[in-house]
């Protein structure tokens, strides 16, 4: 057994002569195991070791029974031993987590207010197949498809390719005490229904069942090793102060372009789903916005991809109407114009609104003004405050830019209705 850990240790590199490791130990089959094998090894990579367990307060006298149980261990072994006790339950309600979240985010929180080299944990070949197992369950891509990681900043973990069974049958031949977590039992944990369930249905149709999702995880790694390298070399070329740069990313894998513009997002603290990379995903082909949470959108204006704060508002817009004659009339001092006696009802001049279409003069079609605004290419960010032109049948024109159809002026006008905007009066309400 010393043997394969040593094997898992040299390979991923994960101690250096002389570190001082700190060792999770709960007290069960995994980590004792762990615990045992490290001090068999401790002259080999002169290291010291120094043990850290936390009583949960879950499960009584059998929880407190625990820390004594490593506590004495120690004290047999002359490890230093350092003990959190909390009231995972209680604890976790009053912070608005699950009991499993809680208790692993004060176990690392405790494990790294401890000075030292690496952290040990007992986290094993079941383990991993029981979590990709539960991410794959729940949706999943490629990275959790990868496991836990053997190696993750000053985390180890030599058990990481040894099966459970391994361990306890290890445990039971050479006399390794442990410690039975009774909770291990109850499948109304989501991981114990895995583990008690689902495996050995698994395990019944492949024997080598366990070793076969190590095989696949190793691939998914070395698959996402790949797929990451080339991903930084693109982010690297695509992204600049202005945000991503479309034609860099534009002709790329969809794989590729998915993973660089999540890294984008995240590096401005923003967290998409796939939902919401999806539809960023759609903005690379047309210019537009759109909304990720609150005043947060995702703009593309056709050459950038960027994000951008945009607080909602509403404009009240001051202007001027006068009709005229056409005779009299001078189209350099207004903003927008056309036949009077073809406008039906009230005019008003307002922010667009969804769903707004017009059939701008000359053209021969109906679009929305969203699309309009694209082929005009309107600055995402000011299109809330371009001025649209309604009456009572609807969109009439858009202010500097075009008139509909139904209301151009053409040889039989004899009226123009005129538009001037009081510009100092377009106030934010």
């Amino acid at each position: 057994m010393n043997n394969r850990i040593r094997s898992t240790i040299k390979k991923y590199n994960m101690i250096a002569k002389g570190d001082r490791v700190l060792v999770a130990v709960s007290g069960g089959a995994d980590s004792m195991l762990l615990l045992s094998s490290l001090i068999s090894l401790k002259d080999e990579y002169n290291i010291t070791l120094a043990v850290a367990h936390i009583e949960h307060g879950i499960r009584g006298e059998d929880s407190v029974a625990d820390a004594e149980f490593v506590a004495d261990f120690c004290k047999c072994n002359s490890i230093e031993y350092h003990q959190l006790n909390i009231d995972a339950v209680s604890e976790s309600k009053s912070a608005g987590v699950g009991i499993e979240e809680y208790s692993r985010n004060k176990r690392y929180e405790f494990f790294n207010s401890i000075p030292c080299d690496k952290i040990a944990t007992a986290h094993n070949l079941t383990d991993n197949v029981e979590t990709v197992l539960f991410r794959l369950s729940r949706g999943t891509g490629l990275k959790g498809a990868c496991g836990i990681p053997p190696v993750r900043d000053k985390i180890i973990r030599p058990l990481i390719e040894i099966s459970s069974k391994d361990i306890r049958d290890y445990c039971t031949a050479n006399s390794i005490p442990y410690r039975i977590d009774s909770t291990n039992y109850d499948n109304a944990y989501s991981r114990n229904y895995i583990r008690n369930e689902a495996l050995p249905v698994l395990s019944k149709q492949n024997t080598n069942f366990e070793n076969a999702v190590s095989l696949f995880i190793n691939d998914a790694n070395e698959d996402m090793s790949f797929i990451e390298n080339s991903v930084n070399n693109l982010y690297n070329e695509a992204v600049t102060d202005n945000g991503v740069l479309i034609s860099k990313i534009e002709n790329a894998h969809i794989s590729l372009v998915k993973r660089v513009i999540f890294k984008y997002f995240s590096s401005k603290a923003v967290s998409l789903d796939r939902v919401h990379l999806d539809k960023v995903i759609k903005l690379i082909n047309s210019s537009g916005k759109y909304q990720i949470k609150g005043d947060t959108f995702a703009v593309c204006d056709g050459s950038y991809l960027t994000i951008k704060s945009i607080s909602p508002c509403k404009i009240s817009y001051s202007f001027i109407t006068e009709i005229l004659n056409i005779s009299e009339f001078d189209k350099k001092y207004v903003d927008f114009y056309c036949d009077c006696d073809k406008i039906v009802g009230k005019v008003k001049v307002r922010q667009r609104l969804a769903g707004d279409t017009i059939s701008p003069a000359g053209r021969g079609c109906t679009k929305t003004l969203k699309k309009l605004f694209n082929e005009l290419k309107i600055p995402t960010d000011i299109r809330d405050s371009v001025g649209v032109v309604a009456d009572d049948l609807g969109v009439i024109g858009v202010v500097g830019y075009c008139v509909d159809q139904r209301v151009t002026v053409d040889k039989n006008t004899k009226n123009i209705f005129s538009v001037k905007i009081s510009s100092e009066d377009l106030v934010n309400e």
